[in-house]
Order: structure tokens, then sequence, then C-alpha cells
């Protein structure tokens, strides 16, 4: 579920509750990188008005209901507040009160859209939509900040890739973990935008963010997080549950820091019938959950020094272990790269020689 903004709301008739919204964002690039195509929209389709900031999906009641249409270049809302009920009435003085400062979301699903350029940046182009709610909702001055914050899904919140932009690039070591710790959690939208490709949640809340691959706020793209990110998208990891449109749109982000390297992205492959990782897909992936693991165990250690405790027995174990077959890859890892580096023009070697690479910094 996506939202997007509508603005220019007329009262048209004050004692039936009537209200009309006009959107003009059809052949526009909009705020969050989307082009809305015409035909997008199924004119006279019903929809429902929900209870302000889209709380119909929590549970409240809807306040009202309408009709959208497509007028020449335009998207428009005829709705009716109910209002023979105290929520639809309250709503509607609200909105007739608030006049022009009143800003609408509208709740929809993607049905059929592509990801393609217009005026020389990537878009989205959304070619066909079923929308299934508007809302009344507080959106302040800020392009971008305020209309992430009212792209709501099923709980108010919003499930969104983020477009594609251009940014340095790096290969160097990658530590999410600090990276993460080096972002307050009262950064900015716009600056939370900047290091990650997908949001899940509320909007201003770091932990909504997913995917991060950037240096800190406005940082450098790391090469090697993105490539792990890909591997997770074909299935490494466990793979991630997104609808397929927002899978695709995650990949084209992460995959336009490849190109602007000037690197061809690895395909993002179906993830119906249950295809093998590519070798270099498995060592991203022990990469990924090597980081992961280690970041437990010094969590996990961290907490139990504040108790005055220790690791347990088996825990220290397990990592003694981990470090013996590191130290067993360090051991081999010189004559398997001469001998990989015998056959250089194969991609799989050399993939093979970088996690290699990879594995000697990681230790």
């Amino acid at each position: 579920m996506d939202t997007k903004n509508l603005r220019g709301v007329e009262v048209k008739d004050a004692d039936k509750g009537e209200v009309t919204a006009v959107f003009s964002t059809l052949n526009v690039i909009d705020k969050d990188g989307d082009v809305t195509l015409p035909g997008a929209f199924e004119s006279g389709a019903e929809v429902l008005i929900s209870a302000y900031g889209h709380k119909s999906w929590e549970g409240a009641l809807p306040v009202g209901r309408g009709t959208i249409h497509e007028r020449r270049n335009e998207a428009v809302f005829h709705g009716k507040f109910f209002m023979d009920t105290d929520a639809g009435r309250d709503h509607f003085q609200v909105v007739k009160a608030l006049g022009e400062k009143q800003e609408w979301s509208y709740g929809f699903d993607i049905v059929d859209s592509d990801m393609g350029e217009k005026d020389g940046q990537p878009v989205r182009y959304l070619k066909k939509v079923k929308v299934h709610e508007v809302s009344p909702v507080l959106i302040g001055a800020g392009v971008g900040t305020r209309t992430l914050a009212v792209k709501t899904g099923a709980r108010g919140d919003a499930h969104k890739a983020i477009r594609p932009h251009q940014t340095p690039i790096t290969n160097r070591p990658w530590d999410e973990s600090a990276m993460l710790e080096g972002i307050p959690d009262t950064t900015k939208v716009d600056d939370l935008r900047s290091v990650f490709a997908w949001v899940d949640g509320d909007p201003e809340k770091k932990s909504s963010y997913k995917f991060p691959h950037h240096h800190g706020v406005g940082g450098p793209a790391n090469l090697r997080a993105v490539l792990g990110w890909i591997a997770v998208l074909n299935g490494a990891r466990g793979g991630v549950a997104l609808p397929e449109e927002e899978r695709k749109a995650v990949y084209e982000h992460l995959a336009q820091h490849l190109r602007d390297a000037d690197r061809e992205p690895p395909e993002l492959r179906p993830l119906a019938g249950g295809k093998q990782l590519s070798l270099s897909e498995e060592a991203y992936d022990v990469i990924g959950r090597i980081g992961a693991y280690l970041d437990s165990a010094r969590r996990v250690d961290a907490l139990r020094a504040q108790k005055g405790k220790h690791l347990s027995q088996i825990n220290v174990e397990a990592l003694e272990w981990v470090g013996e077959e590191l130290d067993r890859l360090m051991t081999e890892h010189k004559a398997l790269v001469r001998r990989l580096h015998d056959t250089p023009r194969e991609a799989t070697a050399e993939e093979y020689v970088r996690f290699l690479k990879m594995m000697r910094r990681a230790r």
C-alpha cells in the first residue's frame, strides 16, 4: 500500500458535507520520483474517506465516501462526509476550517508500473493503480520530508522503495553496525533517505529504514554493501519479504550505484523455482551472516557486562570455533588465490578472490 498527496480541496456543499479535491500529478515527476500516467486511475471507482491520518487502517470508522475521476491532465476526487455521524461532521468542519492549509493523501496498490527515465532522472512510471481511500492528513512545509510522512499504508506507515540517486562510490570495508550507530534517531527524513533503499514504517524513525548501504548521511555508497543486498534480494541470508514491484524498485536503487561505478549489476532473478545462489552471492551471504553474528555477540557481551557477567561457556566456545574456521581459511587462501588467478578471466574466480580478501578484513 502506498499513498500520495492530494491538494486543492474545495468545499462544494457545506450542508451536505461534500468536497472535491483536484491533484495534478499526471505526466509530472512527483516528490517521490514517480510519474503517474494518464489512465492510471479507474474513473468512477468508489473509495472511502478514512479517519484523519489514515486511522481507518487501524480500526477507526471511515468518515465518508466518494469517487475518483480523470479529467484531462488531472485526477479529481468527489467525496461526501457522513454528516449524520459525529466523526463525519467533525472531520468535515476541520477540513472546512483549514481550507487551503488542509492536505490529503490517498492509499493505493500498484497494479502496473515500470522503471524508466524522465527529464534526465530515474523515475517509476505508475501505469495502473487501485485507490482504496483518501484521508485528510497533517503535512508541514518541506518537499520530500513531509510528503513521506504521509506516504502511509495499512498501519499509517510508509512502505516504499527510495528512488535511485547519484552519490560517490567506495569499495572500502563495510561495517553496517558501526555506521547505523553513527546515525542519531532524530535524523531528518531526507537525511535517512540518503542512507537506505527502503522505508517500512514511520518514515521519521530510523528503525523504519532497510537496506543501508551508505557511509552515513550523505556519504558514499559502499559497493560491498550494494552487492550484498542484491544477493539478499536474490535469496541470500533467507531473502526478504517484499512485493515483487518493490523488490524490483529496491534492486534498481542498488543497481544504479553499480552502474555509476561502471560495473554491470548482477541480475535480479525470479524468486520462484528455488534457484541456487551464484558463487559470489554465496560469498556475500557468508559475509553478511558473519557480520550479523559478530554484531549479536558484541551486543550480548555488552548486555551481560552491564550485569557484571560474561558470555556463557557455550557462546565462548562457538566464537572460538568461528575464529578457528577463519584461521583455516586464511591458511589456505594464498594457495587458492594463486590457483584462481591462473584463470583471471573467469568471473567466478575473480569474485571468489574478492571474497577471500574481504574475509581477511572481516577478522
